[in-house]
């Protein structure tokens, strides 16, 4: 709260769920095709559950703005789809990633990670790099963009590669052509515990 007071905030909304969830509760929201992809598919009810509750909490505080993480990228593009689709008021806006000196994506999971599994875990932002480079001298083959993402995270053996794809960065669908606004996504495990990253893959 000291923290929230020195950055101004006057107001903090911190429900429990006992007063968000009635105990009878039978409504939740379908996050559709997107919530099935990638992070879906290894937790499936997940999204249904993070539509749910936003769409609660934007129906509770009526805001103009709501700010997520860019890191959940596939989150980022289904509460902004929700909105878009259920004509809510509010403008979803994507929040930059917050990274270390060495490139991994700041997460709560970063503190599970042993002193190895944390040395090698910035491979990921490295194969990213590599993408956006082959981006940025010209290519427009995804199917060899995502082969450089595989191919960087294959020579980490700590690495155990989930997903590497370069997506459309609105329907998540794989793309065989860059152009526009496209992702790449990446998640791997290292040990017990399961990395995502993302990087923007613009043309101008």
């Amino acid at each position: 709260m000291d923290l929230l007071g020195a950055e101004g905030v006057d107001l903090v909304f911190a429900p429990t769920p006992e007063i968000m969830y009635a105990s009878d509760a039978q409504v939740t929201v379908d996050p559709g095709p997107l919530g099935a992809l990638y992070e879906g598919a290894v937790r499936p009810t997940h999204f249904g559950g993070v539509c749910t509750v936003v769409t609660k909490l934007f129906s509770i505080a009526l805001p103009d703005l709501a700010f997520f993480g860019e890191k959940d990228y596939q989150q980022l593009a289904i509460v902004r789809r929700m909105a878009r689709d259920l004509d809510l008021p509010v403008k979803v806006v994507g929040c930059p990633i917050v990274r270390e000196c060495d490139g991994l994506a700041l997460s709560s999971r970063n503190v599970y990670l042993s002193a190895e599994e944390r040395a090698a875990a910035p491979v990921l932002y490295q194969a990213l790099r590599t993408a956006e480079t082959l981006v940025l001298d010209g290519g427009r083959d995804a199917r060899v963009v995502a082969g450089a993402l595989r191919d960087t995270i294959a020579g980490e053996p700590l690495a155990v590669l989930d997903y590497a794809e370069v997506v459309d960065a609105a329907t998540l669908r794989p793309v065989d052509t860059i152009a526009g606004s496209a992702r790449a996504l990446v998640a791997a495990r290292f040990g017990a515990t399961r990395l995502i990253d993302n990087i923007a893959l613009e043309v101008g």
